[in-house]
């Protein structure tokens, strides 16, 4: 055993024996009370991403730590250290004062508690860092059940009391079959990102008593079809009614029934989501300007001649967005955009975010003004968050939300 400055290092001199295979995990599936076989267990640790690869990372350790390298314990650290990890092709480097140690993933555990802290937040579980390409990837790789739990309060308002309570039910199960079809895809280093391209996840500081209960009390339970995973969607809106998952997100996913679209309600259920209704405003300039950034346009040199929601599918979403546009040249053009790609493509007036939903009105003054009225936040397939949090209020129980929202699916539980 050799000192440090501050950190103690463990020379191993019995590797620990890890089988390189192991037999198939399973989930068992329940409709309540049924269970179903797959390839992913509730108790799986899911690995999520938690930086954009880089060339480097130093760390000041900031909780103490036990550091592994390919499973082999090789040294604490206490906090205050700093440590510096480095990518060698598929291998990380870790340097440590004047040592270094290398291997194909370097652990940091928690010494003397459940959680580490890591960049100013705890995490439950450990925190890896892989290298692929020349390049260090740094996930925290945790229990499912425990990563629902940092999930939820940054998805899912928890509201007063138990009022959301059903909803939040309905949610981690969404959320836990969402999360197993990632594990089901077997990335080399990760499996699910820490932000809006998949779930955003806090950490344990962002964890509320209600809904740790919601995920503690759906445990293992999935939303299945057919005796599979469902894939599961949501958005924070529907705006009155759900969209069928082929216009939205096309490719394979035209034959999946249950997420056809839904009515929700004459009045919509979700019209108590702020913002239910919301209006934008362009200048004839700026909507040039944004059909230029898009590439529909090679120049601003046009005006708006006529604007119109050309078609729209089943739930009033705009298909087409059709432009007819007058230029100086007189190469006058007729510009259309299509689906949700008109979120992207026209966004918000001041342009810091794609625009609400693409269920919406539009106009166009004398002045050549364009006037969005629209709807929702959200492209609007699968759960409507605010949706389910009214009918949690009425009273509706987890389950009949879910299959109001996913009709033909069932509960099942994964072992």
């Amino acid at each position: 055993m050799k000192s440090f400055s501050g950190f103690i290092l463990y020379f191993i001199i019995i590797a620990f024996l890890i089988s390189g295979c192991s037999s198939s995990s399973r989930f068992t599936s329940r409709n309540d009370n049924s269970s179903v076989t797959g390839s992913a267990a509730e108790s799986s640790q899911i690995r999520v991403l938690m930086n954009e690869p880089s060339y480097f990372f130093t760390w000041t350790v900031e909780s103490p730590v036990i550091v592994s390298a390919d499973n082999r314990t090789i040294a604490v650290i206490n906090i205050g250290n700093k440590i510096e990890f480095v990518p060698d092709g598929s291998d990380v480097n870790l340097h440590i004062s004047d040592n270094k140690f290398s291997g194909k993933i370097i652990s940091l555990s928690p010494k003397d508690s459940d959680k580490i802290k890591f960049n100013g937040r705890y995490y439950r579980g450990a925190i890896k860092f892989f290298a692929d390409n020349n390049l260090l990837s740094i996930v925290n790789s945790l229990p499912l059940e425990d990563y629902l739990k940092g999930v939820l309060p940054l998805e899912m308002p928890s509201g007063k009391g138990n009022e959301n309570f059903e909803a939040l039910k309905a949610f981690a199960i969404c959320a836990r079959t969402y999360a197993l079809n990632k594990l089901k895809e077997n990335k080399t280093t990760f499996d699910i990102y820490i932000d809006t391209r998949d779930q955003v996840y806090g950490g344990v500081e962002i964890e509320k008593d209600i809904t740790n209960k919601a995920v503690d009390d759906t445990r293992g339970l999935i939303l299945t079809y057919n005796g599979q995973p469902a894939l599961t969607f949501y958005s924070a809106a529907c705006g009155g009614h759900t969209e069928n998952v082929k216009n939205v997100f096309a490719s394979g996913r035209t034959d999946l029934p249950y997420l056809a679209g839904v009515r929700d309600g004459d009045e919509p259920y979700c019209s108590i989501a702020p913002r239910f209704q919301w209006q934008e405003k362009y200048t004839q300039d700026v909507f040039i300007s944004r059909l230029q950034s898009a590439g529909l346009i090679d120049n601003t040199d046009y005006r708006i001649e006529n604007i119109e929601a050309a078609s729209r599918f089943e739930s009033g979403r705009v298909n087409e967005l059709r432009i007819t546009l007058k230029s100086g040249s007189g190469d006058d053009k007729i510009v259309s955009v299509f689906g949700n790609n008109i979120r992207s493509v026209i966004r918000t007036a001041d342009n810091k975010n794609i625009l609400r939903s693409n269920l919406f009105n539009i106009s166009t003054d004398e002045n050549g003004e364009v006037t969005i009225n629209g709807r929702g936040y959200g492209h609007g397939v699968g759960l409507c968050q605010w949706g389910s949090i009214y009918l949690s209020r009425e009273g509706w129980s987890y389950q009949e939300i879910l299959s109001h929202y996913f009709p033909g699916t069932d509960i099942q539980k994964i072992r």
